[in-house]
């Protein structure tokens, strides 16, 4: 049906599928293909790069908007393994990737969506030209573990979900390579980061506003005992819910990886 007066008695799934149909015509001869709701092609042998269509949330009883999610996958990073077992999966979904953005916070500063009631047409074409300009370039930048490794620190906006866990994703690119010394020394260079900002969040606490009147329950801890805040006036208060959970996992991950930490919490 054609839109009128800029909306469309299509739908939302039917929109979809005009929109997809749009942007895989542009990204196939670029060596993408098409699973379900999810554009994919393999780089550096596999290395995933990821276009995905959220048709809004249904769980959250949100619907007619959608969302495209833009992910690359290095297996490593993910499975946090030096061996990785083969064959490859033939696609990966962008949630199991570990750089991701969405385009609307890529190319707006902000998660912003598309209306489904809207002409597809044009929203096809306009995500059309936000990936020539805003995804394809980085994709064909990162495109291979050595430019991940030399480049990815350079796209923030497009790592929006894991940049803090750069150091630990060397490492692991890095030991699966066989450089066992060098992934050491990432790895440890990334618990020192955490286990700095673990002693922190437990010395100086953390700020967590709350309204007049409004309770907290938390773990303390420096004391290792239960408390219960309620604000007696709106602003912040202060909090030692220090949680040394990532440390224990990196630690048993070191462990598994035979890694030695220099100064481990335990």
């Amino acid at each position: 049906m054609s839109p009128i007066f800029g909306k469309n008695n299509l739908s939302s799934t039917e929109s979809v599928d005009i929109i997809e149909k749009i942007v895989y015509e542009y990204l196939k001869p670029l060596g993408f293909r098409k699973h379900g709701r999810t554009l994919h092609r393999f780089v550096d042998t596999d290395i995933s790069q990821v276009v995905n269509f959220q048709n809004g949330c249904p769980s959250k009883g949100v619907y007619d908007i959608l969302w495209v999610n833009i992910g690359i996958r290095v297996p490593e990073c993910v499975e946090r393994k030096f061996s990785i077992e083969k064959p490859l999966k033939k696609y990966y979904h962008e949630y199991e990737c570990n750089i991701r953005t969405r385009l609307g916070s890529l190319v707006d500063g902000k998660d912003t969506f598309y209306d489904l009631k809207k002409d597809p047409y044009k929203i096809g074409k306009d995500i059309v030209e936000r990936l020539k300009k805003f995804v394809i370039p980085v994709f064909e930048i990162l495109n291979s573990r050595d430019a991940i490794l030399k480049r990815r620190i350079e796209y923030t906006l497009f790592d929006q979900f894991n940049h803090h866990l750069i150091l630990l994703e060397e490492a692991m690119i890095i030991g699966r390579r066989g450089d066992i010394v060098e992934a050491t020394r990432l790895f440890n260079a990334y618990y020192q980061n955490a286990l700095a900002e673990y002693n922190h969040d437990l010395e100086k606490g953390t700020k967590t506003y709350l309204k007049k009147g409004e309770r907290m329950i938390y773990h303390n801890a420096k004391t290792n005992e239960t408390e219960t805040i309620i604000a007696t006036k709106n602003g912040y208060v202060t909090t030692y819910c220090a949680n040394k959970g990532h440390l224990t996992y990196l630690e048993e991950l070191a462990q598994e990886l035979g890694i030695t930490l220099c100064t481990p919490l335990t």
